[in-house]
């Protein structure tokens, strides 16, 4: 056994020599980039070791790769390549830990969510009754004088009214206690709970969207139908690798990884929950119902099925329908355990419910004309509705949109540039938390695009200049960024001086490639849906741009990189988390779900894969050039 301590902590931990270094920090709790799941290709999990015997020469192939020989000076290592045989000291640099991203949620909880197109009609309830005590003369059952005290308070002569035999062994000691005055908490006709007393004003739900990155959370308060608290952390599963298939492919690699992929999100959402109580100075006995959206891998991770042909062809899931279950039906839920556990509908293996809450949002099913929404994330989800018909598709654009697979990419959290402008003098840029940089996020990496393919830095197919290429007008500050470098030409985006780091933040004709094969996919989905629909590009009336990369993109960039159609910029709208805003009707109102489990089922969705043509529209669509 060797001793391990980990800085900023310190933390101390004891484990076998040759642990690899990525699992004692997973054991510690500490979260770090890993964006390729473990595979050393991408190299964003980059620590210090410190031991007596520290050789630079025990670097595999990866890390000499990765890390400069500045780096390795310094004694960093890839986490994920690493394996301690000695007593350790391990530094973990604040541009390495995963950072939390809110850009999905807003500061601040919506006053109310009634309005004039939607209308909340709750399915729980609660009675305050009151028993009248049982006497020689009156020997009905407890359970028979509260039935016939329901009936009277909820207007109808219901003989059907159900109650698990655990709610039921409590009533007799809780009717003593209270001076048979109780609460009964209802979903429908079944009894959630009995509470002592009169809680009729205490009631809420909580609404969850499980993304592949990001877990957004919404309290809500079921009396005055308000959200009470909000947040968002990330999904615990990112250790694992930035894209789904990561994930599957640790989940396959023993029965006990698909428990543990379960208990790791069930152990974030208590932790949400709880955070969420506490800013609502509730108390979380009193939520009874929970929705939960997400992909349809974050859909199966949840319930513990199995995720292993969701990335074999034909890909299929488990199952596409909605699930309403009570709560102690997922291990160690932390709610009470009759309360309904509520998660949406998926349409196919890449298509989920979190698409479906989308839709749900944007009220999909009252839209006339032609409407085409796209969630941008690691998979890039794409609907478009014509006269109440709906195609759908996914493209696998993979995480470079959110900073995965970028040399110097990272998440829209602080440090992160959200926003560039180059002119043909300067280098503008913007930084989450108005600190250094310590690299790029999606929607800067989009800017960065857009701007160098205006000063035509970077041509249509792609490649970036050579410094002598560079057009007329350009000045020496800006051309003297482009360098030559053992893989091509990159682009000097902030010195290292400047830097968070204290290295130099690059755009690499490899990080242009990723974008590329993300740009591509996207851009073929769209276009393939629209020809499946016999519409052109300009015949759309209005795009949604859907989630927390679409939230923050900028749409004129997004034009001029040929991501999305190019229609006036007027009908484009950034919806934020559309998803977790469905999740708070599918919560709110038995009627939205019903209307999903109709639209899961109306969804014509194409498979890109078996398309006839693919290959050759998805060539095309590498070309960065408007989508006409």
């Amino acid at each position: 056994m060797i001793e391990v301590t980990i800085n900023p902590g310190p933390i101390k931990l004891t484990v076998p020599a040759g642990t690899l270094l990525l699992e004692v920090l997973k054991q510690a709790g500490v979260m770090i980039a890993t964006s390729c799941g473990g595979k050393g290709s991408c190299g964003k999990c980059k620590v210090i070791v410190s031991s007596p015997k520290f050789i630079p020469d025990t670097l595999n192939a990866s890390e000499k790769e990765l890390l400069s020989e500045e780096e390795i000076k310094k004694g960093f290592h890839l986490a994920c390549q690493c394996h301690l045989n000695q007593n350790s000291t391990i530094t973990v640099p604040p541009f390495s830990l995963i950072r939390e991203d809110n850009s999905k949620i807003k500061d601040k909880v919506k006053s109310c969510l009634v309005n004039d197109e939607f209308k909340p009609a709750v399915s729980v309830k609660k009675y305050f009754l009151k028993i009248n005590p049982p006497s020689l003369q009156d020997q009905r059952s407890d359970w028979t004088r509260i039935k016939d005290e329901l009936n009277k308070q909820s207007n109808e002569n219901n003989q059907t009214w159900k109650i698990p035999p655990a709610i039921l062994g409590s009533i007799p000691q809780l009717l003593k206690d209270n001076d048979f005055k109780i609460t009964i908490v209802l979903y429908k006709d079944k009894v959630i709970t009995v509470e002592a007393g009169d809680t009729r004003r205490e009631m809420y739900g909580v609404a969850f969207d499980i993304g592949t990155t990001t877990i957004a959370g919404y309290l809500l308060d079921l009396v005055i139908f308000k959200e009470v608290a909000v947040d968002a952390c990330t999904n615990p599963q990112f250790k694992y690798g930035a894209e789904v298939i990561s994930r599957i492919d640790f989940a396959r690699k023993e029965v006990k990884n698909r428990q543990k992929m379960q208990q790791e999100l069930i152990e974030t959402l208590n932790q949400m929950i709880f955070s969420l109580s506490a800013k609502a100075g509730i108390d979380f006995t009193r939520i009874y119902f929970a929705v939960l959206v997400g992909n349809t891998c974050m859909h199966h991770f949840l319930w513990s099925l199995s995720v292993e042909n969701l990335a074999l062809s034909p890909y299929i899931p488990v199952i596409t329908d909605s699930i309403m279950d009570d709560s102690r039906d997922l291990p160690n839920f932390c709610l009470i355990p009759y309360a309904k556990v509520y998660s949406a509908p998926n349409v196919s293996a890449y298509i989920g419910g979190d698409v479906i809450s989308d839709l749900i949002d944007i009220v999909i099913w009252q839209r006339k004309g032609i409407t085409l929404l796209v969630d941008l994330g690691t998979n890039g989800e794409i609907v478009l509705s014509k006269d109440g018909k709906i195609w759908a598709c996914s493209a696998a654009a993979g995480p470079a949109f959110e900073g995965a697979r970028i040399s110097s990419g990272m998440r829209a959290s602080e440090g992160a540039i959200d926003r560039i402008r180059i002119t043909p003098d300067k280098v503008d840029y913007r930084v989450i938390g108005q600190t250094k940089a310590s690299g790029i996020c999606g929607s800067g990496i989009v800017d960065l695009m857009a701007s160098l393919l205006k000063l035509q830095i970077i041509k249509p197919d792609g490649r970036l200049v050579n410094q002598e290429e560079c057009p007329l007008g350009i000045s020496q500050n800006i051309i003297e960024r482009i360098i030559r470098g053992k893989r091509g030409n990159k682009f000097l985006v902030v010195s290292a001086e400047e830097s968070a780091t204290g290295n130099p933040i690059f755009f690499t004709q490899q990080d242009i490639r990723e974008v590329q094969l993300a740009k591509g996919a996207v851009t073929a989905g769209i276009r393939i849906l629209l020809e499946q629909a016999r519409i052109k590009p300009e015949e759309i009336e209005e795009t949604f741009l859907a989630g927390a990369f679409g939230n923050v993109l900028d749409t004129t960039s997004a034009l001029e990189i040929g991501l999305i159609p190019a229609i006036p910029s007027k009908k484009i709208y950034s919806i934020g988390n559309a998803a977790g805003e469905g999740a708070e009707k599918l919560l709110l109102s038995e009627e939205m779900r019903n209307i999903a489990e109709h639209l899961s089922q109306k969804i014509n969705y194409m498979e890109l894969s078996a398309h006839h043509d693919f290959q050759r529209i998805f060539a095309e669509s590498l070309f960065f050039n408007p989508m006409v």
